[in-house]
């Protein structure tokens, strides 16, 4: 009878061994086609992070050296006696990557450089035709990069023209640095590729750097490819157009031979210049790799046969580690509840600030209540049992209309954080002039700004563009902005309005030189009910929902508000709109 249960019982072992290798060796065979797909995605995933990492690695590179030719530019108040030459060494001595660096006067001539032997001193820009670009920053002031050119080396650069004015502000010439593109990639690309090649060109197609054949560099890309092949053009097309992504082409090898390559390229966006970065890997490597998985992958399923046989071969062992696995169980189950009672916790917290936070709201809103209440009754009481001018009566009448005003607005304030936490807030879209809405904006406030001798200025294009969105609730955005800005500003203080057009959306900053925000409450900022001060006795009144309701205005919208601040020097709110308000961007319903 035990014999026979014990034939049984090898019988079980054996069926239950057969299965699992089985199971082992049908999952191996039909896991090789997905582990190639598998890899080719990683790789290119990875392909693509290292084009990214090149493409930071130049734009950091490059914004270093403009940063420290604006920053001699800017700090200047005059020429200094040697036309720069003395920061000139000291820049070019101390930061890799420059060819030369010249001063060029107002009338176009260069008078100084570091160093001496790669500047044309003597050089006349309008004697020799080559004012375009000068005469383009003394009228923009604005720092300009030419495309990449050939210097009298022979070598492919690019110039960095920054002009320079005195404190009364007048032009007074301009700072032109010299940076060769074997340079940039010299300080950028670091690392041999030898499993493929790096290559860089420009918005024009233009090679600038090419890792396996430099011979090429300098001439157009889309007459460089040896084959016509068109996934390489479109790819060729889409980089010059800025944009990023990966692909796989065919290309002639050094023998002759077309190849399956994969490639990732990453666009390199600094000042006015576009250029884009390709990493390219032939697919053959990709799949040698692959292979050496495919040992890996069948070294571990003969690894799991042998474990899986040697088990089988002594079941009892298992059985006895049955026990060991319960404990491990008890102790994770005994972690999860650990993990429960922290979660806990920590709501246990946040309902304790909730209800901190009620009790404040509570306290502030009858504060803001009691004040207008108090003003009303007050002006109320000394119009009926007082006999005064009509000039009396008219300003007491306005005082309570004012403090009504202030109750409504109250209560609008209440409505629109309800609308927006229910999602019913009414967007009514219509083509908006945004200078118009800062002028309408301006209008409600300048009488405060005035009262304390701020300074409001608006830095907007001529040009820009009209945006759809609801034209009252940007109001209320531009009022509510610049109201906290004069609230928050000292007395004949500044504050800024800049709006910036970009392709998808305008960005609007609105910039003040007042007392700032603590760091530790900036994150709270937008909280609704949340005052920075929130004591009884705070100077600006508030019930602490403006900042949270616009908030909710602009993110029904599909834009995006953010905060940067430093106390004692000010803060800044900036804001985007999407140009074209989508239906998805917001929802519509008939308001309460």
């Amino acid at each position: 009878m035990f014999a026979t249960k014990s034939r049984w019982n090898v019988i079980i072992v054996v069926m239950v061994t057969m299965l699992f290798i089985s199971s082992i060796l049908f999952l191996g065979i039909r896991a090789n086609t997905e582990v190639e797909d598998l890899f080719v995605e990683m790789f290119t995933r990875e392909q693509t992070s290292q084009a990214q990492q090149i493409s930071t690695g130049i734009t950091t590179f490059l914004n270093e050296k403009i940063t420290m030719l604006e920053i001699i530019s800017r700090n200047h108040n005059s020429i200094p006696d040697d036309n720069f030459n003395t920061i000139f060494s000291i820049v070019y001595n101390e930061s890799e990557g420059f060819h030369a660096i010249e001063y060029i006067n107002s009338t176009g001539i260069i008078v100084s450089g570091y160093p001496e032997e790669n500047v044309p001193f003597g050089y006349d820009l309008y004697e020799k035709d080559k004012a375009a670009v000068f005469e383009q920053i003394k009228e923009t002031g604005e720092t300009h990069i030419t495309n990449p050119l050939t210097t009298l080396e022979g070598k492919l650069a690019i110039f960095v023209w920054i002009p320079f004015y005195l404190e009364n502000g007048s032009f007074e010439g301009a700072i032109v640095a010299v940076i060769e593109i074997d340079e940039i990639t010299k300080q950028t690309i670091k690392t041999e590729y030898e499993s493929g090649y790096i290559y860089l060109i420009d918005d024009n197609a233009k090679l600038l750097y090419d890792s396996s054949d430099d011979h090429l560099v300098g001439q157009n890309y889309f007459n460089i490819i040896n084959e016509p092949d068109h996934r390489r053009l479109d790819i060729i097309g889409m980089q010059t157009e800025g944009l990023s992504g990966s692909g796989q082409f065919s290309e002639r090898n050094t023998n002759g031979f077309l190849e399956e390559k994969i490639i990732s390229y990453v666009p390199v966006n600094w000042y006015n210049q576009q250029w884009s970065v390709g990493v390219v890997t032939p697919l053959w490597y990709v799949g040698s790799l692959i292979q050496s998985v495919y040992v890996k992958q069948g070294l571990f399923a003969m690894i799991s046969i042998a474990f899986i046989l040697f088990i089988s071969a002594f079941i009892a062992l298992i059985l006895l580690s049955w026990n060991k696995t319960l404990e491990d169980e008890v102790k994770s189950k005994t972690s999860e509840l650990e993990r429960s009672n922290d979660y806990l916790q920590n709501a246990n917290k946040k309902l304790k600030e909730l209800d901190r936070l009620k009790n404040d709201f509570v306290s502030m809103v009858s504060h803001e209540l009691k004040t207008p209440l108090t003003a009303m009754k007050t002006s109320s009481e000394f119009l009926r049992e007082s006999e005064c001018s009509r000039e009396i009566k008219e300003e007491m009448l306005d005082l309570i209309i004012r403090n009504i005003d202030r109750q409504a607005r109250m209560v609008d304030d209440l409505l629109d954080i309800s609308r927006i936490e229910s999602g019913k807030m009414k967007f009514t879209p219509e083509d908006v002039n945004i200078k118009e809405i800062i002028e309408i904006s301006l209008h409600n406030v300048t009488k405060h700004a005035k009262d304390k001798s701020i300074k409001i200025m608006v830095n907007c294009p001529d040009d820009v563009p009209a945006i759809s969105t609801d034209k009252d609730k940007l109001i209320r955005i531009f009022v509510n902005l610049l109201t906290n800005a004069i609230k928050f500003t000292p007395e004949e203080g500044e504050v800024t309005v800049i709006v910036e057009d970009h392709e998808d959306y305008l960005q609007t900053s609105i910039k003040d030189n007042g007392i700032g925000i603590l760091e530790e409450k900036r994150d709270k900022i937008f909280d609704k009910f949340y005052q920075v001060d929130s004591t009884a006795t705070r100077k600006a009144g508030g019930t602490g929902l403006g900042l949270a309701i616009i908030k909710g205005i602009i993110d029904g919208q599909g834009g995006k508000i953010y905060l940067e601040s430093e106390t004692g020097k000010g803060s800044t709110f900036t804001f985007r709109l999407p140009k074209e308000l989508k239906e998805d961007d917001f929802t519509e319903i008939e308001g309460t």
